[in-house]
């Protein structure tokens, strides 16, 4: 599994390279794009402060190892961002899908952008597990949960977009236990 996933990430980075490359090989259109981020800046316009994103990577949910897959949102405020995001993950017959918002504070730099975030959201958890009997048992909930973490961006690959390596502690309220877990995933984010 994570083979596969190494793989595939792999395989975007290497697609979005030689389409960045070959969109720089065109001078005049490189021009021209200098021109309009004059444009911008003569207007008081700033880039990148909206982008949009997705990652991939692994969940490990009470002791156990799934697929976590994720799509977000980034609105930039000076060294604040608040950033929606829906998250989806499947550890053996339990899985979640989560509709989350997080602040992230952002420590600036020129290549590598560390940061932290936290935040809450709203979990539709289901597990299908089986009990000491052989019963089967469905835990499907609404809950509410918690989100804290950190991670790096990666600027110098592309102008284009940006690598994103992220880790979150995830807590889902829940009785009579909570559900609480990491997920650890990459992913690419694009200004628009």
């Amino acid at each position: 599994m994570k083979k596969i996933i190494l793989l595939a990430f792999t395989l975007i980075v290497i697609i979005f390279n030689i389409s960045y490359s070959q969109f720089t090989s065109d001078p005049q259109r490189n021009i021209s794009l200098q021109h309009n981020k004059l444009s911008k800046l003569d207007l008081g316009v700033t880039d990148g402060r909206v982008s949009l994103g997705f990652n991939a990577g692994i969940a490990v949910m009470n002791d156990n190892t799934g697929l976590a897959v994720g799509m977000f949102a980034e609105v930039k405020a000076e060294s604040f961002s608040f950033v929606p995001q829906a998250n989806y993950w499947k550890v053996n017959k339990a899985n979640n899908f989560e509709i989350a918002g997080l602040m992230r504070l952002r420590f600036e730099s020129v290549g590598i952008e560390p940061y932290v975030d936290g935040g809450i959201g709203i979990n539709f958890y289901n597990d299908d597990a089986i009990d000491i009997n052989g019963n089967e048992i469905n835990d499907n909930v609404t809950k509410l949960g918690l989100d804290v973490g950190g991670g790096l961006e990666l600027k110098n690959f592309s102008t284009s977009y940006t690598i994103l390596l992220d880790v979150k502690y995830k807590i889902i309220i829940n009785d009579p236990g909570n559900i609480k877990g990491f997920v650890v995933t990459g992913g690419l984010k694009f200004p628009l």
